[in-house]
């Protein structure tokens, strides 16, 4: 009975993907942050410090898409990224200083989009689950980083492509304001926007 039910599954299976209702990929590409906020001031007085982000670094990613349809189709994907973000420090005493800080997320986007002739519409929204972090801001005395488990944004954009290989070109934006996550001394800071991303990639099809 068994193996009546998964012999019957992958000939479900091989009739979908043959029938073009669905297709499965791996994909990899670069991400770079858009907008750069103002610096906000941590603390107050002669010990108030000017905090901002120095530069936005490009991140990676790699991972993997499902599409189920055809001229209208839903895209889950399920992705590692990583990223990295440089934070400026002013110090009257010291002058300006440079620390870094790198973490990792999943990206799952579940994209709706419909096809004309090589270029494929798509948008909706998509997770960010929080893996790992590791930041030179824990130098700083009373320095924590509290990271969300999850957050949520939307993409949209467009791929277009023939054959196994298409391209992507995306926009991101994200609902949590940017540094979150960051406090000193039991008090939280975040800049006041939040922020938003491009991004390039690449897939490659598997079962198409």
């Amino acid at each position: 009975m068994k193996n009546l039910f998964l012999a019957s599954f992958f000939l479900l299976f091989g009739h979908v993907a043959q029938a073009q209702l669905f297709s499965f990929g791996l994909k990899g590409g670069l991400n770079t942050q858009v907008n750069k906020p103002q610096d906000i001031i941590l603390g107050g007085g002669d010990t108030s410090l000017n905090f901002g982000i120095n530069k936005s670094n490009f991140g990676t990613q790699f991972g993997a898409y499902f599409r189920f349809g055809k001229g209208i189709f839903i895209q889950p994907e399920i992705l590692f990224n990583s990223n990295r973000v440089d934070y400026k420090i002013g110090e009257s005493s010291v002058g300006e200083v440079i620390k870094n800080e790198k973490y990792q997320y999943l990206d799952i986007p579940v994209l709706v989009g419909f096809k004309l002739g090589p270029v494929r519409l798509q948008g909706g929204p998509v997770g960010h689950y929080f893996l790992n972090s590791t930041s030179e801001l824990t130098d700083f005395d009373g320095y924590k980083a509290r990271f969300k488990q999850m957050t949520w944004g939307w993409q949209t954009g467009l791929n277009v492509g023939a054959g196994r290989f298409s391209f992507d070109l995306r926009y991101e934006g994200n609902f949590s304001n940017q540094g979150n996550h960051i406090t000193f001394f039991g008090d939280k800071y975040q800049f006041a926007n939040t922020p938003s991303r491009l991004i390039l990639g690449v897939n490659i099809a598997i079962i198409k």
